[in-house]
């Protein structure tokens, strides 16, 4: 006795359009709670970068350091290394040499040559890395930046 169940073009066109909801509705309520899941943030450890010879900076340079997002700074009181990171929106800024400011492309900020906010959304500067002269070479730990308030002159590290 065979029974040869068919199954109709029209419930064949439900059951596909059915399954295809259900699959839209998971994607969807698995992309918001992964969205929304807070993200583990690395743990920086300790980074250290050789920026080079205390003598191969000139005064009142700005040099960037691409990989590690660092900006090391030289002025007639010492050295400044800033991270490049806008305290914004973590978009990286970019040193224009002609208005000797830093200038963040995402939303128009703007900080002086120490990393104070001149203009837009910023709430805090730039941070700051710890930077050491060991054997005449500039060593910066960019393993941990430091949050300030404001340029502050004792955050300078004389040569």
């Amino acid at each position: 006795m065979s029974t040869n169940r068919t199954i109709s073009r029209r419930k064949l066109m439900g059951y596909a359009w059915v399954g295809a909801g259900i699959i839209v509705m998971g994607e969807l309520i698995f992309g918001t709670l992964a969205f929304l899941w807070p993200r583990k943030r690395e743990s920086k450890g300790e980074k250290v970068l050789i920026a080079g010879k205390v003598s191969d900076f000139k005064v009142n340079e700005v040099v960037y350091f691409r990989k590690e997002r660092v900006f090391i700074e030289k002025t007639d009181e010492g050295f400044l290394a800033f991270s490049a990171v806008c305290t914004h929106l973590n978009c990286v800024v970019h040193w224009n040499e002609i208005l000797k400011k830093f200038e963040c492309p995402c939303h128009g900020a703007k900080f002086n040559r120490y990393g104070e906010v001149l203009e837009g959304p910023p709430p805090r500067p730039l941070d700051l890395y710890k930077i050491q002269i060991v054997e005449e070479k500039l060593v910066i730990d960019t393993g941990a930046p430091v949050e300030r308030k404001k340029f502050d002159p004792s955050q300078m590290v004389k040569d």
